[in-house]
């Protein structure tokens, strides 16, 4: 089954989804270049390494997404609440903003500021967009999903400004460090959850989509991801060994990335809405918690080299 949609998908992608998969490759050619010729790859030993591309995975669907803007405008607009004016410029405006932050992310070019500005954007987006969608049909699972999942998305870039402010604002830092960790843990618990009660749905973040039968073991994900999640996030919760938990769920995400999205993305890759958006918010996700682990604090070591509790 999976073969004939690959064989058979159209050859012809749409521009707008050239552009998104364009934006999302420039990232990468822009940010792998500088994270080794600065050397912190060949610095990092183990799951550090990992950690290292948590901006990498989240700032390349918001170069991604910033394309929709552009090319989607007035769809874009058409999100934007009535009382607010202007609604095609904010449009063109973020984008243009995402474009920015990607890049500077990328670059590490004024990384506290644009890690900051991202993560007020996805809280205001949360409380003018989502935040009143959900009130509006408390019933409607999804829209309160997508809600978390915008929280998620707006912790992340904060907890990585919060590993940039130690030196500058050590207390601020430390509270808003806290704040993230909060806010994933309660965002990851509810998933677990979800994923329980809705295992034939598609895993990462539970959504409306089922996981199509074609993606081998399709169930057992949502199971992986519900038992992954619901131990990391009681330890995020309750403060303990927060830097391997986040790290491992972000390695969790990773992998039903490449195992489910992945290949819905191949069949489907002429489509932003049934392919792209789908494998890059996961990919997102995964990298808002490994900016996360970024500012969490590391084990310490004793005098041999060793880590201890």
């Amino acid at each position: 089954m999976a073969s004939f949609f690959i064989t058979s998908a159209p050859v012809v992608i749409p521009a707008a989804a050239w552009w998104a998969y364009a934006a999302f490759a420039a990232v990468f050619a822009v940010g792998v270049p500088v994270l080794v010729a600065r050397g912190e790859w060949r610095k990092a030993r183990g799951m550090d390494k990992l950690v290292l591309l948590g901006p990498l995975f989240y700032i390349a669907p918001v170069a991604l997404f910033s394309t929709e803007h552009f090319i989607s405008a007035q769809a874009i607009a058409a999100l934007i609440p009535g009382w607010i004016p202007d609604h095609l410029v904010w449009a063109y405006f973020v984008g243009a903003c995402f474009v920015a932050a990607a890049l500077s992310l990328a670059a590490k070019i004024q990384m506290r500021l644009a890690a900051a500005l991202l993560a007020l954007t996805f809280f205001l987006f949360v409380a003018l967009m989502d935040l009143p969608g959900w009130l509006h049909d408390p019933r409607n699972r999804i829209n309160f999903s997508l809600m978390l999942r915008e929280l998620a998305f707006g912790a992340g870039p904060l907890a990585l400004a919060a590993s940039l402010s130690y030196d500058w604002r050590p207390v601020l830092a430390r509270r808003a460090a806290q704040v993230a960790r909060c806010l994933l843990a309660g965002v990851v618990l509810f998933y677990s959850f979800e994923q329980l009660r809705y295992a034939r749905h598609l895993p990462g973040v539970p959504l409306g989509r089922l996981t199509p039968a074609w993606i081998f073991g399709h169930l057992y994900w949502s199971y992986f991801a519900a038992l992954v999640y619901a131990v990391t996030g009681a330890l995020l919760l309750f403060n303990r060994a927060t830097r391997a938990a986040a790290t491992w769920l972000g390695a969790a995400i990773l992998i039903i990335e490449l195992a489910v999205y992945l290949p819905i993305g191949v069949v489907y890759r002429a489509s932003i809405a049934q392919g792209l958006n789908y494998w890059a918010d996961t990919l997102m996700f995964a990298g808002a918690v490994l900016l996360l682990a970024g500012a969490m604090p590391a084990p310490a070591k004793s005098a041999s080299g060793t880590e201890v509790p």
